[in-house]
């Protein structure tokens, strides 16, 4: 299967299978342009996926809160990946090109709200944590008919997901993709061989760069120096790992750290928790 280049699934899986696009893609679109169609401020969609599906690049109408109340998946939007683990979530405005992979089993809960409903940039995606009242609030919006009373208990309900999703707390969960083709090839090796240390003259010889020009050109390109988008893409692999029920010293060792205590270090200097705190979350 072949890809548009620009637009080749980029996963967290530990062991990406061959990506799927699920016999029933198209009923993926329906079932949310629908969600997005009904006529009131808050809609809801759910569904479960099998690791290494994909939906392909597509946009909404409307503003969306993407959240699994199992499972990993990154997405990939606004040049940049990013990995959401449990407890968390991602903002996209409407109108936003998004892919979506599934890094393991999900069970996605989303909603849409119509643009403006929450304070939000309207141009670009943030992930945010959910609290555990959020978490449930979105649960008990799956069972909302599509057609409720705004002005009832459930339109109520529904007003203070509206509320709490504005004030949860944003993650740095991403990583922006180069545009150049050379460094995206080099950035597509690097997350698929993320346990290696390959030097920069070896990771250039591999895409026709030397030395210097990755070292000019990465963090125009990224915002990160090639070492330091290397160790946040090994840190975001650990939440499929840890999902996948991995213990912390497995996931250090297969991330290709010296020791479990490395590996906390440099995870609480990027995302600024430890990792019980996020991957142990759910």
């Amino acid at each position: 299967m072949i890809w548009p280049c620009r637009y080749i699934p980029l996963t967290m899986n530990p062991k990406p299978p061959k990506a799927l696009r699920n016999q029933n893609s198209g009923s993926h679109h329906a079932d949310s342009t629908a969600a997005n169609a009904v006529p009131r401020p808050v809609s809801a969609f759910a569904r479960t996926d099998k690791a290494g599906y994909f939906i392909e690049p597509h946009a909404h109408e409307r503003d969306q809160l993407i959240y699994a109340i199992r499972g990993v998946m990154t997405i990939r939007a606004l040049d940049s990946i990013w990995t959401i683990p449990p407890s968390y979530s991602l903002w996209i405005p409407a109108h936003v090109e998004h892919s979506v992979s599934m890094d393991t089993e999900v069970e996605m809960r989303t909603l849409y709200f119509r643009p403006g409903v929450v304070a939000a940039p309207p141009d670009d995606c943030q992930v945010r944590a959910v609290s555990l009242l959020l978490r449930e609030l979105i649960i008990r919006a799956m069972t909302i008919p599509p057609l409720y009373d705004e002005s009832g208990p459930e339109g109520r309900l529904l007003q203070v997901i509206v509320d709490e999703v504005g004030r949860q707390e944003l993650m740095p969960f991403s990583l922006r993709l180069p545009k150049d083709r050379r460094l995206e090839q080099l950035c597509r090796h690097l997350l698929n061989a993320l346990d290696e240390s390959e030097s920069i003259v070896q990771l250039g010889a591999k895409v026709g760069l030397s030395e210097r020009s990755i070292i000019r050109l990465f963090p125009l390109e990224t915002g990160l120096t090639m070492h330091g988008w290397r160790q946040q893409a090994r840190l975001m692999r650990a939440f499929a790992l840890a999902d996948l029920g991995k213990p912390l010293g497995a996931i250090a060792t297969e991330l290709g750290y010296s020791s479990q205590s490395a590996f906390a270090k440099m995870f609480r200097k990027i995302f600024g928790q430890s990792p019980r705190e996020i991957l142990s979350a759910k």
